[in-house]
């Protein structure tokens, strides 16, 4: 359910006195399944609310979280916004300190509030599977806003050294990151991404938090998503638990190469979910119906994927 954000302002000022409204922003957005997995929920739960996604480019960042102090009772932040947005938001939860990224926001009477629940998602089915973590090595591609979870929630549970593959050396994520995690006691190193074959086979944990490999609105592979990670089976331990956050299509590049190398896998849907899950808690003091959810986001990615 896709609106601009004029579009979302008008259905607001008609609907918001007698319906709740949230939404996600970013840019790309098309590919996002959160309207599908939230707005699932609300139709079993019989909950008078509605979730759209909208498209905010970094140029409109600001004017777009004053439009939406307005217009909605939450919102869900993705790529590229997770950090910028900080600017913009009045209060944090500790979620969002801790990780300095915010992907979820309440709207308390025009006060927003910024949490960070991709922190929780991310390390959740980790813990479903009862995998430990302490004293690993983990190979983390990319250095985002998803990547400052990651390394938070990480460094929790005690990961010895971690590895950050990026695109570029230059970029003040990677600094800012390295920063983060030795910080935490971690051991870490930055390298390209072009140079992650050459430790990917010795880690324990393979961490897929880029775009490569994500599906468009349509279930193809194109436009800013063409490129995909350089990674082989070959360069993958069949003890490596391979994790890629990247949920659109269900079995990514990096998903499928795992496989190839009898590696165990985690797929982003899982993560989705979860950090669905906990921004429902977080607006609507309930929990969440993961099976809803899970069904819903499955059913739709089935459905592209069979086109």
């Amino acid at each position: 359910m896709l609106k601009g954000l004029d579009e979302l302002c008008a259905y607001s000022n008609a609907n918001k006195d007698s319906k709740m409204i949230f939404c996600i922003i970013g840019y790309p957005i098309e590919h996002s399944l959160s309207p599908v997995m939230h707005n699932a929920v609300f139709n079993a739960l019989k909950i008078n609310a509605v979730y759209f996604s909208v498209k905010v480019d970094s140029s409109m960042l600001k004017y777009a979280v004053d439009k939406l102090r307005n217009a909605v009772n939450g919102f869900n932040v993705t790529i590229p916004h997770k950090v910028e947005i900080i600017k913009y938001i009045d209060e944090f939860d500790h979620s969002a300190t801790k990780v300095n990224a915010v992907n979820t926001v309440s709207n308390f009477n025009g006060i927003l509030k910024g949490y960070n629940t991709d922190y929780y998602g991310f390390m959740q089915p980790i813990k479903n599977r009862g995998i430990e973590l302490m004293g690993k090595s983990v190979l983390l591609l990319g250095a985002g806003g998803a990547a400052r979870a990651v390394v938070t929630a990480l460094a929790e549970e005690g990961i010895a050294r971690i590895i950050i593959a990026n695109r570029s050396m230059n970029s003040s994520n990677v600094h800012s990151l390295i920063k983060l995690a030795m910080n935490k006691g971690i051991e870490c190193k930055a390298v390209m991404l072009n140079e992650s074959s050459k430790y990917s086979y010795e880690c324990d944990l393979i961490v897929n938090a880029t775009p490569l490999g994500m599906s468009d609105a349509y279930g193809n592979n194109k436009d800013s998503f063409d490129n995909h990670l350089p990674l082989t089976s070959k360069d993958i331990n069949n003890k490596s638990i391979v994790y890629d956050l990247v949920y659109n299509p269900i079995d990514t590049q990096l998903i499928r190469i795992a496989k190839d190398a009898d590696a165990k896998v985690i797929y982003g849907y899982e993560m989705l979910v979860e950090q669905g899950a906990k921004a429902l808690e977080i607006w609507l003091n309930i929990d969440a119906p993961r099976d809803v959810m899970s069904n819903a986001v499955l059913s739709k990615l089935s459905t592209k994927q069979e086109k």
